[in-house]
């Protein structure tokens, strides 16, 4: 019982870790491999409620945008629309980026904002969060 509880806390901690919420799940993630629980579930685990919690953040920006944030940040948002180019453009590295700290949840708020086509930026968020865990889990389990 213990253990799936410990890998729901840790999709929690991805999961907010990854909104515009700052948590560190990388401590989560480094203390259940410690624990020697599974490398493999910590890995889907904690890189599907990363993915998730930054699609969260996606999905606000994208539909926010109209109904939220044009009413109350409109001078924020004339100033994003100069980058707006950028990110159509190269979406797909801001997308795969998406995981390193503080400017990754602003990749993923300005993919929203410019609309980038969803499951692209699915795809690549994904990707990213991905090999950062697996990265991650190898070093740790390397080191100890």
């Amino acid at each position: 019982m213990f253990e799936s509880l410990s890998y729901l806390y840790l999709f929690v901690a991805s999961f907010i870790s990854a909104s515009l919420y700052p948590m560190a799940s990388e401590a989560f993630v480094v203390g259940l491999l410690l624990a020697d629980f599974s490398p493999l579930l910590i890995f889907f685990v904690a890189s599907l409620g990363n993915t998730l919690g930054a699609m969260s953040t996606y999905l606000l920006a994208f539909f926010g945008k109209s109904l939220f944030l044009k009413r109350h940040f409109n001078k924020a948002l004339k100033r994003l629309e100069k980058y707006d180019l950028s990110f159509k453009k190269f979406g797909f590295v801001f997308a795969f980026f998406s995981f390193l700290p503080l400017v990754g949840d602003l990749f993923v708020l300005a993919l929203g904002l410019s609309k980038y086509p969803f499951f692209k930026a699915l795809f690549f968020i994904a990707l990213g969060k991905a090999c950062r865990y697996g990265i991650l889990i190898y070093i740790t389990l390397y080191l100890s």
